[in-house]
């Protein structure tokens, strides 16, 4: 089926309007860069002062053109937008551009924005901006942009860029980055991200998508497409900015208050499978390594080198951040040892600067040949000490620029220095299969992304989410349209399959004696007073109650503090503490957290973070990544604990957070106790939606 964005990027025709004779001038400068591509296409010009722009002459008005354009470039401001979009849209264009920031009013007062938006999703018609650089395609030479683009030269990498001057400062400054396409969609206001890595997913020519993103506008578009490019195995790499937590001083759990905005989207892009990166370098470099279209097998990246020095800061490097060097095998170490020269070591990275005599270039061809038939290595990286205006050894350039013939496996040259003068060389190498990065941790992380990528995509395994009863669901979904305690919390928790300490509500010391004869000592006593949410906080968690006398000493104290409601509750068996947590997204929806639980939060400041629902697998394997689970599973001596079970109960956690998203803001629940039999949840907080709670009042 033919792509929405197809019209657009695909056209055969282009109508420029606002183009222009006037030298210096913006339809000028447009009129210059949409003929800078050598696009084969019909191209017309319109200005309303007709003429002759470029030596072609200019229609007065969209309206006159033989045929309706595939592309309308519109190169106009605010005022005339409205019009020149429905001009536009009369005349038939299939696809539009716009520039202008849109930021003022028509008219009769309403945001031009706005109305643009609406102009478009009426005709339903692909509009790329406003508030942007347009798009190129390096295929058709198709430059539907103020910036020409005639230095530009295919390749395999689609950038799509919220930002204008990200769009420029990627696509147009260094030539060893080659693009398949080019996209500034600004402002969506007729196309939004999602649509623009969809198709760029379906392309045979992009091989990998570099993303730089403000928003979702589609949340759902994002997730679908990001799957769509997983399934196609293009590599997806996004730096997403506006990585703040300010919404978190809004919420009343201790989950909101550790989940950010940014949670949702490394959640969100971990479970589709694109590679999150955190600047402009790393997210250019990850993509350039995965632009040659070949995949990374098992393994880690095998790296020869031509200094002792260098490679010993590479290992310090691929230990600190965790870049997977490959492991080599006594095989691998036994045909360098007898291609080395004696003074070098046959290790990874591998030195192979032997003594500058004829044998010395020899020595980094046996080396590469070596590693590049070595299973254990995934990919291929060699470093020299070459620029663009010396180059000391012709035989290892030589190495370099024939550095993809040797395997089929990804392969690269880099320079530990990241400033170094290499942009012609880095050209000549990607015309020949082989990326330069530039700098060693640039390019660490690089190659752990690209591993990481591939690995786990090798490794996928259908996780099959717990359905929540619904039956269950439409129980609690009433209940929640009052407020809840703890009480109610965990019988909540309990009834979706989440196992629960046991507990009983008192209002006087009378009450106590049978709620001790049901539940057994020893016993757990707890505030119920409605408001207090973090009872610890206030004193309000007496534990180990092991007789009558002391608990009615501990509920005369409690009492008198903070009231005569209480929760007198079995004592739990001691193990290993987690917290689950849940906030409500607006955009993804239920956000659930994992981490160490009751006093270990503060000794273990990490946590872990998916949408609901998921399933025991993707549980266990989020729990695995903190620190606690090391305790879970028992050291020094210590008994293991059931993670299977906490594996288990975080999955009907998540099941219950997907479930009752219409009815809850927040669940916080902590600790969740972790034996050697089960995994129990001992405290709970759940915060109705406040508009459940104020309708009902």
């Amino acid at each position: 089926m033919t792509h929405r964005l197809s019209a657009m990027f695909e056209g055969r025709s282009m109508a420029v309007v606002g183009a222009s004779a006037r030298p210096g001038s913006f339809g000028a400068r447009l009129a210059h860069a949409v003929l800078s591509g050598g696009f084969q296409g019909q191209i017309d010009f319109v200005n309303p002062r007709g003429g002759e722009i470029l030596g072609r002459p200019a229609f007065t008005h969209i309206s006159e053109l033989d045929q309706a354009p595939d592309i309308a470039v519109l190169g106009i401001g605010g005022p005339n937008l409205e019009r020149g979009l429905t001009d536009a849209i009369d005349k038939g264009a299939r696809s539009a551009v716009i520039f202008d920031s849109c930021h003022g009013e028509t008219a009769d007062g309403a945001p031009i924005l706005q109305r643009l938006k609406d102009i478009a999703r009426e005709a339903d018609l692909p509009v790329c901006g406003g508030s942007g650089m347009g798009f190129i395609n390096t295929r058709s030479g198709a430059v539907a942009s103020f910036y020409p683009a005639d230095h530009l030269k295919p390749g395999g990498i689609s950038l799509i860029a919220h930002s204008g001057s990200v769009f420029t400062v990627l696509g147009m400054n260094d030539p060893r980055y080659r693009f398949d396409l080019m996209a500034s969609p600004g402002q969506e206001i007729g196309a939004t991200i999602d649509e623009y890595i969809t198709y760029a997913a379906s392309r045979e020519t992009t091989r990998a998508i570099a993303v730089f993103m403000e928003t979702a506008r589609n949340p759902q578009g994002l997730i679908e497409s990001l799957k769509a490019a997983r399934d196609r195995g293009v590599p997806v790499v996004i730096c997403k900015v506006g990585r703040t937590e300010e919404s978190a001083c809004l919420a009343r759990s201790h989950t909101g208050a550790l989940a950010g905005s940014n949670a949702a989207y490394a959640a969100v892009f971990e479970e589709c499978g694109a590679i999150a990166v955190s600047s402009v370098d790393e997210l250019m470099n990850t993509a350039l390594l995965c632009s040659t279209g070949r995949i990374p097998g098992p393994g880690g990246a095998g790296l020869v080198t031509d200094s002792g020095g260098l490679r010993e800061m590479q290992v310090d490097l691929a230990t600190e951040t965790g870049t997977p060097l490959a492991q080599l095998s006594a095989a691998t170490r036994a045909a360098l040892r007898t291609a080395l020269p004696p003074e070098l070591d046959p290790s990874n990275p591998l030195d192979c600067a032997a003594d500058l005599t004829d044998e010395f270039p020899k020595v980094f061809e046996r080396g590469l040949k070596i590693l590049a038939a070595a299973p254990e290595v995934s990919m291929l990286g060699l470093e020299a000490d070459m620029r663009d205006d010396y180059v000391y050894e012709d035989g290892v350039l030589a190495q370099a620029m024939t550095l993809a013939s040797l395997t089929d496996k990804p392969c690269f040259f880099y320079s530990s220095f990241g400033q170094t003068h290499n942009r012609a060389l880095g050209e000549a190498l990607v015309d020949l299969g082989v990326p330069c990065l530039n700098g060693a941790e640039t390019m660490m992380a690089a190659v752990r992304n690209f591993q990481s990528w591939s690995d786990n995509r090798r490794s996928q395994v259908r996780d099959i989410p717990i359905e929540p009863d619904a039956d269950t669901v439409t129980k609690w979904g009433a209940r929640l349209q009052a407020p809840m305690d703890e009480h109610a919390a965990l019988a909540l928790l309990a009834d979706f399959g989440v196992p629960a300490a046991q507990g009983v509500i008192c209002t006087s010391a009378d009450a106590l004696g049978e709620a001790a004869g049901t539940l057994g000592f020893p016993l757990v006593l707890k505030t119920a007073e409605p408001g207090i949410d973090h009872k610890s906080d206030l004193g309000g968690v007496i534990l180990d109650l092991n007789g009558h006398d002391a608990l009615q000493a501990a509920y005369a104290d409690l009492s008198s503090r903070l009231g005569p409601r209480v929760i007198v509750q079995k004592m739990v068996d001691r193990g290993v503490e987690l917290a689950f947590g849940c906030v409500m997204d607006p955009d993804f929806g239920p956000l659930v957290m994992v981490s160490a639980g009751g006093t270990l939060v503060e000794l273990f400041d990490e946590r872990q973070f998916a949408r609901a629902p998921f399933g025991p697998d993707r549980a266990e394997a989020l729990i695995r990544r903190l620190k606690v689970a090391r305790l879970i599973d028992g050291v020094r001596g210590d008994a293991p604990r059931d993670m299977r079970a906490a594996a288990r109960a975080l999955s009907a956690f998540s099941a219950a957070c997907a479930g009752l998203a219409g009815h809850v803001a927040e669940i916080d629940v902590n600790p969740v106790v972790v034996t050697q039999t089960g995994a129990v949840a001992v405290d709970a907080l759940v915060v109705p939606v406040p508009n459940v709670q104020q309708d009902a009042a």
